[in-house]
């Protein structure tokens, strides 16, 4: 018997951002929009200027831009209106105009990060040397050898403690 095919129609099917936009409130959609518009603001004024400056909000349809450069300031106003059509076009924000402030601008750019740091590499020797000290005091086996990890961590990011000695009072001599 002959298998039969049916054509699959792409009526009623929706994209999902456009799902979830749906069924977010006016103020949450907007809000969700204004932030994709400043994790790409480069792509509303460049690269050049985006690391220099960064939206800051939207009060009545004017879009607040915060500038590292008083200088700055005079190119995003003459720029104003482009701007303001390219985010209506991009993001469907009502913007009717851009003023500009003077301040820090927010830096959202993961590239302009530090990296981070690895991890410590703990050796077996390290910890069982810190065990030693920590065993005739603790006698549970579990918290001495947790203690003793945690001793042999803070002795590689910090260095030696100056030979202070654990007893069972707490106190050092």
């Amino acid at each position: 018997m002959a298998a039969r095919r049916r054509k699959r129609s792409n009526r009623g099917v929706s994209r999902v951002g456009s799902l979830l936009m749906s069924s977010l409130s006016r103020e949450q959609s907007m809000m969700l929009l204004f932030a994709d518009l400043c994790s790409r603001w480069g792509e509303v004024v460049g690269p050049k200027l985006a690391g220099r400056s960064s939206p800051g909000s939207i009060l009545d349809g004017t879009l607040t831009v915060v500038v590292s450069d008083p200088i700055l300031s005079q190119e995003i106003t003459m720029r104003g209106g482009d701007i303001a059509s390219r985010i209506k076009k991009g993001w469907g924000l009502e913007v009717s105009g851009v003023t500009v402030k003077v301040g820090r601008p927010r830096r959202r750019s993961p590239e302009r990060r530090s990296p981070k740091k690895g991890a410590l590499k703990i050796e077996p020797e390290e910890v069982e040397s810190c065990l030693e000290k920590v065993r005739p005091v603790i006698p549970r086996d579990d918290v001495a050898s947790d203690l003793a990890r945690l001793m042999a961590v803070y002795k590689k990011r910090f260095g030696s403690s100056g030979g202070g000695q654990i007893r069972k009072s707490g106190k050092e001599r």
